[in-house]
């Protein structure tokens, strides 16, 4: 090749047949082994003599005639490791979400067989993920995988360093055997991942910092509205009908989506139903937030983590807020009669006490049960109380 082999005497000497042992080194290239010329056998200061004293004439035969190593043997040489000519990727330029593949290619000099599963460290962020060898054994170009993955990050996605590409117990060689030159352009120069596209990694999830409400703090009673407001960690957008679910007494209140789309803070607005109470208003548990078949979604598609605060913790809607919710219901039924035994004809007064103050219209009744027949207590009094009576008269049978 271009740089030709000084091979030193190794034995033979008493006999007819020397040897030189030469040994292949990086860079040495040759279709058929061969010394350069006739006059390569040289004495370096040494001797060839026979046993009369006389010197051994050492002209070889020209290259390649008869009797010349090049005739003798076939010999070829490959002293030429494989380099990497180039990294780039069959992905599309654009910016890819958690979950999303990147093919990251790898060119090298000359065909090559691959065993094992090398790999390729790339620069995504806090987290150095990895893109793995996927297929290419037995030609130029390997094929390596990447699958972005929560928190990964980065404006232009390139390798870590000129050493990022790692046998990992495996290996990359040529026909001749020569293990691969592993080492890789700069990030960022030419022939990197990084001048060869514009990919960018987006695996940062959108998640909720908070949940509160713009009502004031204070208590509020059936057919009021009471804004909850979800703030997440980044601008978020939202199809469909997302719902958070209250915890509001015997019955829980489902709230849809109201407003908010294209920033960070969803609005969904509840509307106080008759029954409905609670002494700080909360979500039930940290999953009350759920998607209904819609989608909250950051810029890049990647679906937002709907987990919310414990109730009652930090940035929970019942630690951020004080509202107090009265949905007039009972909370006693009793009786200002004393307990003993009631005949025919005798009246006696049932008392419904409510959550607050309530008005009366018509003449509610109270369905009691007295045996085959069940009677009514009906309305009397209490209108625009807490407390309001009710009156029965106990009948024959």
């Amino acid at each position: 090749g271009t740089t030709d082999a000084a091979v030193d005497y190794s034995s033979g000497t008493g006999g007819t047949t020397l040897t030189f042992n030469y040994t292949v080194t990086s860079g040495h290239t040759s279709s058929d082994l061969d010394y350069k010329s006739p006059s390569a056998l040289a004495l370096n200061s040494g001797t060839i003599n026979d046993l009369y004293g006389n010197a051994a004439t050492i002209t070889l035969p020209s290259p390649g005639a008869s009797g010349s190593l090049g005739a003798n043997k076939a010999l070829v040489v490959d002293g030429v490791a494989p380099t990497v000519s180039g990294v780039t990727s069959t992905t599309a330029n654009g910016t890819y979400k958690v979950g999303d593949a990147i093919s990251i290619i790898v060119g090298l000099s000359e065909v090559v067989t691959v065993t094992g599963t090398p790999k390729i460290q790339l620069e995504t962020g806090t987290t150095d993920q990895y893109a793995t060898y996927a297929s290419g054994t037995g030609g130029t170009t390997l094929t390596f995988n990447y699958t972005v993955a929560s928190g990964d990050t980065t404006a232009d996605l390139d390798y870590i360093s000129t050493s990022a590409l790692e046998l990992n117990s495996g290996t990359i060689k040529d026909a001749a055997g020569n293990a691969a030159t592993l080492t890789l352009t700069s990030p960022g120069e030419s022939g990197s991942l990084g001048a060869n596209k514009e990919i960018v990694i987006d695996g940062n999830v959108p998640t909720v910092s908070s949940v509160s409400s713009t009502k004031t703090n204070g208590t509020y009673t059936v057919g009021e509205t009471i804004p909850i407001t979800i703030t997440f960690d980044q601008t978020v957008a939202v199809t469909g009908t997302p719902q958070l679910t209250l915890e509001t007494g015997g019955s829980d209140a489902v709230v849809d989506y109201t407003s908010g789309t294209g920033t960070a803070t969803l609005t969904f607005n509840y509307i106080i139903g008759t029954g409905q109470k609670s002494s700080d208003l909360d979500y039930g548990s940290t999953t009350a937030l759920a998607l209904n078949s819609g989608t909250i979604k950051d810029a890049s598609g990647n679906a937002a983590t709907l987990t919310l605060a414990t109730p009652g913790e930090t940035n929970s809607l019942g630690a951020n807020k004080a509202i107090v919710v009265k949905g007039a219901y009972v909370t006693s039924v009793s009786s200002d009669s004393s307990d003993a035994t009631y005949k025919i004809g005798d009246v006696l007064p049932i008392t419904v006490i409510f959550d607050q103050n309530v008005t009366v219209t018509e003449t509610p009744r109270i369905k009691l049960e007295t045996g085959t027949t069940d009677q009514y207590a009906t309305y009397a009094s209490g209108t625009g109380n807490d407390t309001l009576t009710f009156s029965y008269t106990v009948a024959a049978g």
